[in-house]
């Protein structure tokens, strides 16, 4: 389980609140580029300090060591090694990566074994995203926190991705601006990270169900502020979720 009370993260100028989160499963955060998705991770992951208090399975965040049933894919936590192959060997010390189970996931994410032999800096940015992709999942971790696992990734593996986010790991949070992911994360809970807001959780499968709608309407699953207005995510109404793609086109959606 993932408690998130009280939260307040900073990024320069920029500040991340979050409050009342209890993820017991998984969930999806869904959030526009530079919405604050990937800082509330780094904060969740330990990468970053926060005020309040996050809680994995019971144990703060800020004072855990070790936590390793714990993965994520940011990629500062991947800058230790030169080549695929030197990172493959410090996790398997650090996190107790099965060399085949990593070798496995490598070839269901389509990359070759020639990517082993590659040094970080020359992969693409696709091949970057996957390679710590199949890190993080290949300890068979309990909790996975997983950041933009879709993006740069052509659509001919995003099926294998997602295949695998589902699989893996009892409980986590998957930060994506890709709704057309929802569809394979039915029974999961869905957050909406906004300016900086976190608000939620409503369950995927209503989500989907589900339109954006000014103002505040009766009966409304979720009331959303953006540029300062408010929208009520609303069953059978407005701007379907499930038809925008992207959570990037609300902005466009309600000006």
């Amino acid at each position: 389980m993932i408690e998130i009370r009280g939260v307040k993260v900073r990024a320069g100028t920029f500040e991340v609140l979050a409050d009342g989160a209890e993820v017991v499963g998984k969930a999806v955060l869904l959030g526009p580029n530079g919405s604050g998705k990937t800082t509330l991770l780094r904060a969740v992951s330990g990468v970053i300090p926060y005020e309040g208090s996050i809680k994995i399975d019971g144990v703060e965040v800020d004072s855990a060591r070790g936590l390793l049933t714990v993965s994520s894919n940011l990629p500062e936590i991947y800058r230790i090694a030169y080549d695929v192959a030197g990172l493959l060997e410090v996790f398997e010390d650090l996190k107790g990566v099965d060399r085949g189970e990593f070798e496995a996931l490598m070839g269901r994410l389509g990359l070759g074994r020639e990517v082993m032999r590659r040094p970080v800096h020359a992969l693409s940015a696709g091949q970057w995203s996957l390679v710590r992709l199949a890190l993080a999942l290949s300890s068979r971790p309990k909790t996975i926190l997983v950041d933009e696992p879709f993006e740069n990734v052509d659509p001919a593996r995003r099926g294998a991705v997602l295949k695998l986010l589902v699989e893996r790991g009892e409980s986590g949070i998957v930060a994506t601006h890709d709704l057309d992911a929802l569809k394979a994360m039915r029974g999961w809970d869905a957050y909406f990270m906004l300016e900086g807001r976190l608000y939620g959780p409503v369950l995927v499968d209503d989500l989907l169900a589900s339109g954006l709608v000014r103002g505040r309407a009766g009966g409304a699953l979720l009331t959303l502020k953006v540029g300062g207005v408010e929208y009520s995510v609303v069953k059978g109404a407005g701007v379907k979720f499930s038809e925008m793609g992207t959570v990037n086109k609300i902005y466009g959606l309600v000006e």
